[in-house]
């Protein structure tokens, strides 16, 4: 259904005209940064939003946070990115992640990593549609800010996308993405509620993250919940 739904979504005015804002803020944030970022998660939305601003800076790097718990899915697809030649880097950071469980380890934060390496701006792949919070967020801040809490531009080009307008980008361009969310419409999990995130996260939780996990990756699970028994409360 995920796949139909968007092919035919993408042969929308409203979607091309969705794209065509997206780029405009795009070149508007490139006015203001000199040294961007993509924060790639391995989800749908930083795969848009890292095709999208490639267009007009094909070797901008992209960051993925290896917070230690990640779908296998996820690896794969971005070691196929770095296999294709993309500068995409892996660094192992606590970022957001683990906030309730003990952190192991003396990680930094993301934009620790940035900074260290001269960025001064990032795209995301926020969307007002996931939840209240973003919502609100995006509405308050819009598409692109001077962030206060760590000195970067922030740039959200899809913040008003819908799933749809995610999807039909994806497919009408054929773009390679995490195969997690292949299973994920197999599992009859909803387009709308398709998330792939990192695990230790206590935001994701209201999402039943911990149940998609245990039906859909049950070894992951396992060995996720060995390490961290409060998981097993939320299945």
């Amino acid at each position: 259904m995920r796949n139909e739904v968007a092919l035919f979504h993408a042969r929308s005015k409203a979607f091309r005209f969705q794209v065509e804002q997206a780029r405009r803020t795009i070149e508007k944030s490139l006015l203001e940064m000199k040294s961007p970022y993509i924060a790639l998660s391995g989800g749908k939305d930083s795969t848009v939003i890292y095709s999208l601003v490639r267009e007009f800076l094909p070797d901008i790097p992209a960051i993925w946070s290896d917070d230690e718990w990640f779908l296998p899915e996820t690896l794969e697809y971005i070691q196929r990115l770095q296999q294709n030649g993309l500068d995409v880097r892996q660094i192992r950071t606590n970022a957001w992640h683990a906030e309730w469980f003990q952190i192991k380890g003396d990680w930094d934060g993301i934009q620790d990593y940035a900074r260290q390496h001269d960025f001064d701006g990032v795209f995301l792949g926020l969307r007002q549609e996931e939840n209240n919070t973003r919502r609100v967020h995006l509405r308050t801040m819009g598409k692109l800010f001077l962030a206060k809490s760590d000195g970067f531009w922030h740039s959200n080009p899809i913040g008003d996308w819908s799933w749809k307008d995610v999807w039909a980008y994806i497919l009408s361009n054929n773009i390679d993405y995490n195969k997690a969310y292949d299973k994920l419409e197999e599992m009859g999990i909803e387009p709308k509620f398709q998330r792939i995130g990192p695990l230790a996260v206590e935001g994701v939780l209201g999402y039943g993250q911990m149940v998609i996990l245990k039906r859909g990756w049950l070894d992951l699970f396992n060995r996720f919940a060995a390490e961290h028994p409060e998981a097993r409360a939320y299945v």
